[in-house]
C-alpha cells in the first residue's frame, strides 16, 4: 500500500452553476476519483494496514478539497465533521481528526485523517463517514453533482473503509482483473505474499503502468507454478483452485 492514498479530480457538472459569485459566499468540496463513478466508489476510499511493518501503529489518508470562489490572503478554516449514523470506526482508537485550514492564495489543499492501527482492525473493516460544514470561511455547502453515471452525488461527504487485513482493491474488477483474473482473498494473500504488496493503483502520482503490472503477473504465475508443483493446486475459499491468466 503506498503511504499516501488521495482522491483525484472529476470534471462535472452540478445542479447549480458554480461561480466565483455564487451568492456572494464560498464553499469548499471534497474532490473525487476520476474512475471511480465507474466502480461505486465515487465518494471512498479504502485502506489496510496488511503491508505495513508491524512497528507501524498509524497511517495517514489524505482528501483533496476545492473551493469555489476567490483566494484569500489568510488561512481559513475548514470545519469537518463525523457522520455518526454513517460511521463504526471510534474516535482515538480507529482515527484521529486535526485542525484544517485552507492555505492562504489557495485553491486546493488535502486533510489529512490520521488511522490508528487498533487490533480490532485484524478482524474487521471499520467505516469513516465525513462531511465539510458550513462554517465563517466557508458558509455554502456544495450542491450536489451530477456525475457521468446519471446519478447525483454529495460532494461534502468522504467515506473512508480501512482494516488491517486484506481488502479487495476497488479497481480490482475494472483493471486488475485483467493482470490476475477473478478476485478471492486466497489470491489476494499469494499475490501479497510474493509482491509484499496489495494495492495496485491505476492512478494518480503512484499509478502502475502497464508493463509493470505485466511484470507482477509474470512474478505471480511463476510463483503459483512452484507452489502448485511442491504443494499441489492452491485452492481458494470459494473451492476453486487459484489461477492467474
Amino acid at each position: 500500500m503506498k503511504k499516501l492514498l488521495v482522491i483525484l479530480f472529476l470534471t462535472a457538472c452540478s445542479k447549480d452553476q458554480i461561480s466565483e459569485s455564487w451568492n456572494g459566499q464560498q464553499s469548499v468540496y471534497f474532490i473525487y476519483n476520476t474512475n471511480a463513478v465507474y466502480s461505486g466508489g465515487i465518494d471512498s476510499v479504502s485502506y489496510t494496514f496488511v503491508e505495513k511493518s508491524s512497528t507501524v501503529s498509524q497511517d495517514t489518508v489524505w482528501l483533496p478539497v476545492h473551493i469555489t470562489g476567490n483566494q484569500s490572503g489568510r488561512d481559513r478554516a475548514i470545519d469537518l465533521a463525523v457522520v455518526a449514523n454513517k460511521t463504526t470506526a471510534i474516535a482515538d482508537v480507529h482515527y484521529r481528526l486535526l485542525s484544517y485550514n485552507m492555505p492562504k492564495d489557495s485553491f486546493t489543499t488535502r486533510l489529512g485523517i490520521v488511522l490508528l492501527r487498533d487490533v480490532s482492525l485484524r478482524d474487521t473493516s471499520v467505516v469513516l463517514t465525513l462531511s465539510l460544514q458550513p462554517g465563517k470561511d466557508f458558509p455554502v455547502l456544495m450542491k450536489d453533482t451530477l456525475m457521468a453515471d446519471g446519478a447525483y452525488y454529495n460532494r461534502s461527504q468522504a467515506r473512508i473503509i480501512f482494516t488491517d487485513r486484506l481488502i479487495k482493491p476497488g479497481n480490482w474488477d475494472s483493471y486488475l482483473v485483467i493482470f490476475f483474473g477473478a478476485y478471492s482473498e486466497t489470491k489476494l494473500r499469494f499475490i501479497a505474499s510474493v509482491l509484499g504488496i496489495a494495492t495496485f493503483p491505476s492512478e494518480g502520482p503512484n499509478a502502475l503502468d502497464y508493463p509493470t503490472l505485466q511484470y507482477y503477473q509474470n512474478a505471480v504465475r511463476n510463483a503459483l507454478l512452484a507452489y502448485n508443483t511442491e504443494n499441489g493446486p492452491l485452492i481458494d475459499e470459494n473451492g476453486n483452485p487459484v489461477v492467474i491468466p
